[in-house]
């Protein structure tokens, strides 16, 4: 049975305003449920920044403009945001949140213009923040080209230029090779036995009589903070098991090691705290982020795994053009 979701009227409210108010049931009822379930990116971006913990404020900006002819000159983006700095002040930037799946983004002329306009009104730096498959980068506007007509930004500029390290406290990080859980069942009980073409298959009564972490040199590591264990919960581990005469270990072991971002961890994490088939539902973690706070304090755990030796890199990613307002 599906929930109502407790902010409903607003939620028609706002499928109204962006469709009409004339609009058909059909198309009413589709963008409703497309709110609901957080198709708005805004969302993801809002919470990927309040949880890495530079953040102190993140809203959106009422895009009802009027005079109507106010919208000849300006385009108000999509978010206000202020972040604090190692030297007790702050950043307040204006944002406007994309999804571009290609390599290039494009912004004409008059849309480019209009943005900048606005940003020029207020006083007030501009970001653009781009999800591309599953990777988020904030960039300054200016870091646009003109081409032969449009203002253009490749992925990889973006990414030479990210500010969501230096400016919101995103990192990436390593699980080392070797790392994982290990669960231990010891056997209490023979409850059957099946043979079948030579095999044997036997049904025992189990019970868990240890869980303990190894690191990179295959050490067991135990005491984890629950905040660092976080860190398997956002990995691809492999399975394999052991089998004794007295117990079954099930391991969940870092065959592979890579580099991951903390802000691509948080999906990873909520996804597997909250089992949710159709992907995070970004809106209803606004409403109650409950589970967000439970994993919050990240880098905390990740430092932690590192003295450990489950974790062997911590990078901290600066952009190569530093916008003035950041100096």
């Amino acid at each position: 049975m599906t929930r109502q979701p407790q902010d409903l009227e607003r939620l028609i409210h706002e499928s109204l305003e962006q469709l009409g108010w004339d609009a058909d049931v059909e198309k009413l009822s589709d963008r409703v449920k497309r709110l609901n379930i957080g198709i708005p990116l805004e969302d993801e971006f809002s919470i990927i920044c309040g949880w890495l913990g530079k953040c102190h404020l993140v809203h959106k900006l009422d895009q009802q403009q009027y005079p109507k002819s106010s919208g000849e000159t300006y385009q108000v983006p999509d978010l206000l945001a202020s972040f604090s700095r190692t030297d007790g002040s702050s950043s307040t930037v204006l944002i406007e949140v994309k999804y571009c799946k290609n390599n290039v983004m494009s912004f004409k002329p008059d849309y480019f213009a209009k943005l900048k306009a606005y940003s020029e009104l207020l006083n007030l730096p501009l970001l653009i923040a781009w999800k591309r498959w599953n990777i988020w980068c904030l960039v300054s506007i200016d870091e646009f080209r003109k081409a032969t007509k449009n203002y253009n930004l490749s992925f990889n500029d973006a990414m030479r230029n990210n500010l969501l390290s230096s400016l919101a406290g995103d990192f990436s990080y390593s699980l080392s090779v070797n790392a994982g859980v290990h669960i231990s069942a010891r056997k209490e009980k023979l409850i059957g036995v099946v043979e079948t073409e030579g095999e044997r298959n036997e049904n025992w009564h189990m019970v868990i009589d240890d869980v303990y972490f190894t690191n990179g040199k295959s050490e067991q590591v135990r005491d984890l903070s629950p905040t660092a264990q976080q860190v398997f919960f956002s990995w691809d581990l492999k399975e394999d098991q052991t089998l004794t005469e007295t117990h079954a270990i099930m391991h969940h072991i870092c065959k592979e090691s890579s580099g991951l971002f903390a802000h691509m961890a948080l999906t990873r994490l909520l996804s597997f705290h909250s089992q949710e088939d159709e992907g995070v539902h970004w809106r209803g973690h606004l409403r109650d982020d409950k589970a967000i706070s439970n994993i919050s304090d990240y880098r905390t755990g990740i430092e932690e795994n590192m003295r450990a030796g489950i974790v062997h890199h911590i990078f901290d990613i600066q952009p190569n053009n530093v916008p003035v307002f950041m100096k």
